[in-house]
């Protein structure tokens, strides 16, 4: 771990509870997880072109809805670096989503509190929601476990992963479908401002 980091954790687990009306307006969540699913259907073969699973990164950005309120805006960003075979070979493949949402509180446990949380995209179309769990630290940090479910809309016999080679044009998948679906798993830290 950062030893800067470390040491702004630490600080933050050591800061004196904030009084009800003092909640924070700003929170930053970092974290990892491992991403599945998601392929695509080579419409010249008709094989399945499947992403590999493997670890993701994802942060999110949040800005209170209105004071004395659990709501938050949320801009989302995740990135999975993965592979997908081709026929001939695999290559890597990095898959990044960037959401506008918002996170929403429900239920209520004496020591956890389970969210929904939402947005959409413009890959095309994309869009994700997911359920979790923010364990609180201290006033400024809590723990976020999530489960997080992504839809990216694809127009069919869509070309990926082009180049253009001496002036030819040469897509190694040419897809037919409408969908890829994946889903997450995340753990991270959740540092409130």
């Amino acid at each position: 771990m950062n030893p800067s980091f470390a040491l702004l954790l630490a600080g933050l687990l050591a800061a004196p509870l904030a009084a009800a009306d003092q909640l924070p307006l700003f929170q930053v969540g970092m974290n990892g997880g491992y991403r599945m699913g998601g392929g695509l259907e080579d419409s010249d073969t008709g094989a399945d072109r499947d992403f590999e699973d493997d670890s993701s990164f994802a942060l999110a950005l949040e800005l209170r809805y209105d004071k004395g309120d659990d709501r938050f805006y949320q801009l989302w960003y995740s990135r999975q670096a993965t592979e997908v075979d081709d026929g001939t070979g695999g290559f890597d493949a990095d898959i990044e989503y960037l959401h506008i949402g918002g996170t929403l509180p429900f239920g209520g446990w004496e020591h956890a509190q389970p969210y929904f949380a939402a947005g959409i995209g413009a890959t095309r179309f994309s869009g994700s929601m997911a359920f979790g769990l923010e364990i609180p630290l201290a006033t400024h940090a809590a723990v976020r476990l999530e489960a997080r479910g992504y839809l990216t809309a694809v127009d069919t016999s869509t070309s990926f992963f082009c180049r253009s080679d001496g002036g030819e044009g040469v897509c190694r998948i040419v897809a037919s479908g409408s969908a890829i679906l994946q889903s997450e798993a995340l753990a991270g830290i959740l540092v409130r401002f």
